[in-house]
Parts: C-alpha cells; sequence; structure tokens
C-alpha cells in the first residue's frame, strides 16, 4: 500500500506534463498509452522515495499540492511555447495570414499558420538540445527538494509569474527582422498611396508583405536557433528557481 501511494503521488505531480504540456500534451497518442506512460515513469521516480504516514483528511490536501506542482511545472514549460506562439501570431497579423488560420487536427482547434510552424520548430529544438532529459533531473529533483504530500508554501509561483513576463519579449526577438521590414513595407506602402491615391494599394501592399515577409523569414531562421536557446535556458532557469 506504501508503494501503491507513492506511485499516486508521484502520478499527480507528472500527470499536467504528460497530459497538458505543449511537448507531449499536444501528441495524439490514445489514453491508455498515456496512463502507462504516466504510471511507468512515476514508478521509477517513486522507487527512492519516503513519504511519512498520513491521515484519509490529508489526502485531498496531498493531491492538490501534487498537482500545484506539476502545474507550476508545466506552466515554465508553456512559457517558452507561448513566446514562439506569440511572435508567430504577431507575423500572421502583419503579414495578412491572421485571415485564415491552420486547422490543428490533434486538438480540432484553430492555429495561426507562422505560429504552428514556430511551434513545430521549437518541439525539434527542445528535443534537439536534451531538454527531455533537463525535464527529467528537474522531476527528480522536485521529489527531492519539494516532497510528495509537502507544504504549499515550498512552491515558487513567482518564478512562474516572472516567466511569462519575459515570453513577450522572447517573442518578439524571434521575429523582430521580419517585423521591422514588413514595418518598412507599411511605410513605403503608406507613402505611396499620398502619392499616388489611383493605385490601389492595398491590394498591392498584400502581396509584397506576403513576398518580403517569408523571404525575411527565411534569411532569419539561421539566426533564430540563438534566441531559442535562450528561450529554453530561461525556460530551465525558472524551473532551477521553482524547485530551489
Amino acid at each position: 500500500m506504501e508503494w501503491l501511494f507513492k506511485v499516486a503521488l508521484v502520478s499527480l505531480r507528472l500527470s499536467p506534463l504528460v497530459v497538458g504540456a505543449p511537448v507531449f500534451g499536444n501528441i495524439p497518442v490514445p489514453a491508455a498509452a498515456r496512463i502507462v506512460l504516466l504510471v511507468a515513469l512515476a514508478t521509477g521516480l517513486a522507487g527512492s522515495l519516503t513519504v511519512a504516514p498520513q491521515n484519509v483528511e490529508t489526502l485531498p490536501w496531498m493531491a492538490l499540492h501534487e498537482l500545484l506542482v506539476g502545474a507550476t511545472l508545466a506552466a515554465g514549460l508553456y512559457t517558452g511555447f507561448a513566446a514562439l506562439h506569440f511572435g508567430g501570431r504577431l507575423l500572421d497579423l502583419q503579414i495578412g495570414f491572421g485571415i485564415a488560420s491552420l486547422v490543428d487536427f490533434a486538438n480540432s482547434t484553430n492555429m495561426p499558420l507562422i505560429g504552428t510552424l514556430l511551434s513545430m520548430a521549437g518541439v525539434l529544438f527542445f528535443f534537439a538540445i536534451d531538454g527531455h532529459h533537463v525535464l527529467f533531473h528537474v522531476l527528480q529533483l522536485s521529489l527531492t527538494r519539494i516532497p510528495p504530500g509537502g507544504a504549499l508554501d515550498g512552491i515558487d509561483a513567482g518564478a512562474v509569474v516572472a516567466q511569462f513576463g519575459s515570453a513577450f519579449s522572447f517573442g518578439f526577438m524571434i521575429v523582430a527582422p521580419v517585423v521591422i521590414c514588413l514595418l518598412l513595407v507599411d511605410l513605403g506602402m503608406a507613402f505611396m498611396s499620398r502619392t499616388m491615391p489611383q493605385m490601389n494599394v492595398f491590394i498591392l501592399s498584400l502581396a509584397v508583405k506576403v513576398l518580403v515577409g517569408l523571404v525575411v523569414l527565411a534569411l532569419s531562421i539561421p539566426f533564430a536557433g540563438a534566441v531559442m536557446q535562450r528561450v529554453f535556458d530561461a525556460v530551465f532557469e525558472g524551473w532551477a528557481r521553482v524547485v530551489s
């Protein structure tokens, strides 16, 4: 019973990451496979834990504590992908792709076109830099620093709030070259509309902005790796502050 109790608590802590995190939650995997993966990870992590016996009255609070710790770690990962999503959404609005959207068949939702592409690139980059290894290390460290069923004051929620605040700045940094070029295009089109009012500048600007936006985006992709590295470094540092 003690072993089952430990596995249940660790499973509750892992569930927000396995079920809802952008890296793992958006993959169309059957629910049974998710449960098997969740229990297998919890079994491996709960082997060396020692949990003091608790009363039946304290079990709901312990379950709530584990869900909050897992949700805090998952929120830190959300901030990294929120930066990519924000940058892609910003480009969609400037280029003109905001009038259309890409259907996400995994979640049956409408997603921005460039935001979806940047999020997919972020998933590949996360695994390329061994971010999943860091995630498992943080989970193991959290079980040591914040024992299952501990007090709720062991969570540093301010670190998560600070991460969400930096998502906007990182999102703009990723697409800054494209945004600046599109701003110059808008200024040029505004000047043309004043000097040549007979020209349909609106229709012309749509084609020009799509062409310029995609070309500059393709040229800036090789330099976006350093910014993505900073994005996930901020995620890892936020995790370190949460479990410290």
